[in-house]
């Protein structure tokens, strides 16, 4: 979506043109063709990322009955960023992202077509090939949450980042809908077919993009360790992503926990098949859309720290009510309407979350960052997902809860990080690597 991705050029002109940005600036970003192109390939990868995140753990908990055999199957994909994610993140500044961007799609759609020689039945495997997809994913998330604001002007940050929510969004909207859709009426091997399909269209796409070209990366220069290592320097530097990191890091608790027991919690509870959990994950994706162009216009007015704290904190109360209501009436309709609504806020905490990275990591360390805080979550969320299995073994599933818990303690973490950075400035704008003052 779980979502939202060359060079340093930091200009106020779009790419390509010497005119001045006041004579340029279109209404939309998406008016800029490079940047169009990058945004829906991304669009339609997230498309076919979305249908097999619904439809796997359906796959594998319908032929085992078992939430482990579930979190092991969920664990493949939550691994890689934790063992190869540090390496992308150091490959997406090193090379030109727009062909790392090709490649990797092109990649991921062959190794996708392993899915419709394997047999539903045969869990394993598809945990086995789950994992190596998802190493081969990790050179998506960098290049593309480092590509996109490089295609726009560095004032435009906030629109950069709504759009890559907006991007993910619609993808949570037509992914799940579809994947489960597909998997009801043809199985594993239609489902598949739908994300080969996606993956290719994704690498077509974006190889027409021109602007990173010219942005090209080389070999050339200090060790993977060593500029990984400076990467993490930077970050860790910085005051707002030193304050954001736990953040995320207690996001990826909750994340880990729902990954894992969403397909035991909807068929227990609920009695869905994987249908009604793809229509329930693309409800979010309703809402979603509108806080994500809501925050068009509002991450340029407000504090995003700010913002992630209190759209945290709802989308914490109404996780409460998705979870909670089914032991009191058990029935499906409430969880689609009120997963709707919290597509909202869970789409200002993402935008919110995209913007404090673009803005305060340095352009040409931008893979290096996104890599470096997904790879920390992605560990705390492994040690989640392997208790969550555990927990719900012996006391059910209904420990989905703690994802929950996890937004609600986001949210006065971030209203505490908000107010101590807002002291620590004392009135001046926060200084940002690489990029303009607010």
């Amino acid at each position: 979506m779980k979502s939202s991705s060359t060079g340093t050029s930091g200009t106020s002109e779009p790419a390509g043109t010497s005119a001045p940005l006041s004579a340029l600036r279109p209404s939309s970003l998406l008016r800029e063709r490079d940047l169009a192109l990058a945004w829906t390939a991304g669009l339609v990868a997230w498309v076919g990322n979305y249908a097999l995140f619904v439809v796997l753990p359906i796959v594998v908990y319908q032929g085992t009955s078992s939430p482990v055999a579930t979190a092991i199957t969920v664990l493949g994909g939550a691994v890689p960023p934790v063992l190869v994610g540090q390496l992308a993140g150091v490959l997406a500044d090193r090379w030109d992202r727009r062909r790392v961007l090709v490649g990797a799609n092109a990649l991921l759609a062959v190794l996708t077509v392993g899915y419709l020689l394997i047999d539903a039945s045969a869990w394993g495997w598809l945990a086995v090939l789950t994992f190596v997809r998802s190493c081969v994913g990790q050179l998506v998330g960098p290049a593309e949450n480092a590509l996109l604001p490089d295609l726009a002007p560095v004032e435009r940050l906030e629109e950069v980042a709504a759009l890559n929510t907006l991007n993910n969004t619609l993808g949570r909207l037509v992914g799940p809908a579809l994947g489960g859709t597909l998997f009801a009426a043809g199985g594993l091997p239609a489902a598949a077919t739908l994300v080969v399909l996606c993956h290719l269209g994704a690498a077509v796409t974006v190889a027409a993009v021109t602007s990173g070209r010219s942005q090209s990366r080389t070999l050339n220069g200090p060790g993977l360790l060593r500029q990984w290592r400076e990467g993490a320097v930077l970050a860790w530097s910085e005051p707002v992503l030193r304050s954001l990191l736990p953040l995320m890091v207690v996001m990826a608790v909750g994340e880990g926990f729902v990954s894992a027991l969403l397909a035991p919690f909807a068929t227990d509870l609920l009695a869905a098949g994987a249908d009604a959990v793809g229509w329930i994950l693309s409800a979010q994706a309703v809402g979603g859309i509108v806080g994500a162009w809501w925050c068009t216009r509002a991450l340029s007015r407000s504090d995003p720290m700010r913002l992630l704290a209190l759209a945290a904190l709802s989308a914490g109360v109404l996780l409460a009510l998705i979870f909670g209501y089914p032991l009191l009436m058990p029935v499906l309709w409430p969880a689609v309407v009120l997963t709707a609504v919290a597509g909202a806020p869970f789409a200002v905490v993402a935008a919110a979350q995209g913007l404090l990275l673009q803005r305060h990591a340095a352009p040409a360390a931008r893979g290096r960052v996104f890599a470096l805080c997904w790879g920390l979550s992605s560990l705390v969320q492994i040690v989640a997902i392997g208790a969550a299995g555990v927990l719900a073994e012996q006391v059910g599933s209904m420990v989905i809860m703690v994802d929950a818990v996890a937004y609600v303690v986001v949210g006065a973490m971030g209203l505490a990080a908000a107010a101590r950075l807002r002291r620590a400035v004392t009135g001046r704008p926060i200084v940002e690597m690489g990029d303009t003052p607010d």
